[in-house]
């Protein structure tokens, strides 16, 4: 599921990249034409439908309107539709200075957009606002660790290597800089022990293969079950040990983000007014 959904990422994103290459060479239309202009009209409607959801969680009379996931979700669609409709209707142009900043803008608060998303899964559960608990989460840990320790016990090594990551992750070091390494090195530590437990555990599936004559396709499913709990595992360990430092990251997002917003919307302003003016 997770390789389709990463081949249909690839597949938009080489879409996106031709069909700007042939429109910027083309000059199919303008960004004042009856086409481009619509373009515009239509991302600066769904940038303006951004505000929708804050307004939501802020306004009591709107907090009545169902939960908060579906708005959450219309509120990233616009943010991902909003700002390639701009970029279209600019034609992968930049001619003048009010549009430059607009655009600059518009980058930066979508770009801002993406990194809180980002931050947003790893302290929530999914899209459905409920944060995570810590306690939720070592013990969530805590049923991966003996889900590990009883289906691979024929494999001590890779066993340990697990048990060696967590320890280590167990706690972030107290001093600001080298919990900032830590946290910017945990994803490298576990992309590390993921790769090496899973080359002794196809050294080991190879010998338990060899003496109990399982098909090639029944060794491969194996690798592919084993791996997937390493991988779940290390996973619950680093999101755990992350948590905190992207609690603090999303609260720091929160005050920088809103005045991004309002930079974004005054400098639309003075584009749309300037483009009608003159």
């Amino acid at each position: 599921m997770k390789s389709a959904t990463t081949v249909l990422y690839l597949l938009l994103g080489l879409l996106l990249t031709a069909s700007a290459m042939l429109i910027r060479s083309r000059s199919w239309y303008t960004p004042g034409s009856d086409f481009g202009y619509a373009l515009g009209l239509t991302g600066g409607i769904l940038m303006l439908l951004l505000l929708v959801y804050p307004m939501k969680k802020r306004i009591r009379g709107l907090q009545r309107m169902g939960s908060s996931k579906p708005w959450f979700i219309f509120h990233m669609v616009c943010g991902v539709v909003g700002p390639l409709a701009i970029i279209y209707h600019s034609s992968f142009r930049v001619d003048s200075q009010n549009a430059l900043v607009a655009m600059s803008a518009m980058i930066l608060v979508a770009g801002s957009g993406i990194v809180g998303r980002f931050v947003y899964v790893r302290i929530h559960n999914g899209l459905s606002g409920q944060e995570w608990k810590l306690d939720d989460l070592e013990g969530d840990e805590e049923s991966r660790s003996l889900n590990f320790n009883r289906d691979m016990h024929w494999a001590p090594d890779v066993v340990a290597a697990l048990k060696l990551f967590r320890d280590r992750t167990r706690d972030m070091p107290a001093g600001k800089r080298a919990a900032v390494l830590a946290f910017i090195s945990l994803p490298v530590r576990e992309w590390r022990v993921r790769n090496a437990c899973g080359r002794a555990l196809a050294g080991h599936l190879d010998r338990r293969a060899s003496e109990r004559k399982w098909d090639v396709a029944k060794r491969a499913l194996r690798q592919r079950q084993f791996e997937r709990i390493v991988r779940e595992y290390t996973a619950a360990v680093a999101r755990r040990a992350q948590y905190g430092a992207y609690k603090r990251i999303f609260a720091l997002w929160h005050v920088l983000h809103l005045p991004f917003v309002f930079l974004l919307a005054a400098s639309a302003a003075y584009h749309v007014l300037a483009v009608h003016m003159y």
